[in-house]
């Protein structure tokens, strides 16, 4: 859990600014249907923005899992690689251990 979260880290402050929009307060007495029209625009755009920044955070996201995962692959790789050499040392140490038995 605490990977993601380094990795959305530098993302946070935007998104909870971008998700906390600055409505106006109006007095109770001042709810005209502009002063409403207004507010509904402002949670329009506040919503827009907010999920701007979550795709832009899924596809920063996406592209580090595809790292991680290129990465991954490689070092399976590399392990099944040094597993045969030692298999084969093995092998041939054996073979060594055989020979001076055998002489």
């Amino acid at each position: 859990m605490a990977a993601w979260l380094a990795l959305a880290a530098p993302y946070l402050p935007e998104i909870i600014r971008l998700a906390r929009p600055l409505f106006t307060h109006p007095k109770p007495q001042d709810k005209t249907p502009e002063l409403m029209a207004e507010q509904i625009l402002e949670l329009q755009n506040a919503v827009t923005q907010n999920a701007d920044a979550i795709n832009a955070l899924a596809i920063e996201m996406k592209k580090t899992i595809d790292a991680l995962q290129q990465g991954a692959e490689l070092l399976e790789r590399k392990l099944n690689q040094a597993r045969m050499l030692a298999l084969f040392a093995i092998a041939i140490a054996l073979l060594a251990c055989g020979l001076v038995v055998y002489v």
